[in-house]
């Protein structure tokens, strides 16, 4: 199974919005999962439980950096790229890592307009495995 490092902004002007950040990045690492591929985003975890400082954010983002260096592929999420997401593309490249940019797909993952089920980067509405299931 492919390993991914699943990047996505975290920061925000208040604590509420980096809240709101970390439960729209696990919505990316459940649908990245559900690609078939083992996700790896400590820092999800660990922003949760860590004081926002910069000395945490600093150590945070070097814990970041190994990690997408033990990954197959990054995968950067979001709807934008923030200054740690480029500092983990970054890494990425100088390891040779393939990056996948798929923050062209916007702030939540694809998910089928019929159902909402998730649905693959390159799907369409009614192509979720429930929408095919029910045309069957």
């Amino acid at each position: 199974m492919k390993h991914v490092y699943v990047a996505h902004p975290l920061m925000a002007p208040h604590r509420d919005g980096i809240e709101q950040n970390r439960r729209n990045a696990s919505k990316w690492v459940a649908w990245a999962a559900h690609q078939g591929v083992a996700p790896m985003a400590m820092w999800i975890v660990l922003s949760g439980e860590w004081a926002e400082t910069p000395e945490n954010r600093e150590r945070g983002l070097q814990i970041d950096e190994a990690q997408v260096g033990n990954c197959d592929e990054i995968w950067l999420c979001g709807g934008r790229v923030s200054s740690g997401m480029e500092r983990e593309r970054e890494r990425a490249r100088q390891r040779g890592i393939p990056v996948v940019d798929l923050t062209h797909l916007g702030a939540f993952p694809p998910a089928c307009a019929l159902c909402e089920e998730w649905i693959p980067a390159d799907g369409a509405i009614g192509t979720c495995g429930r929408c095919i299931a029910e045309r069957q």
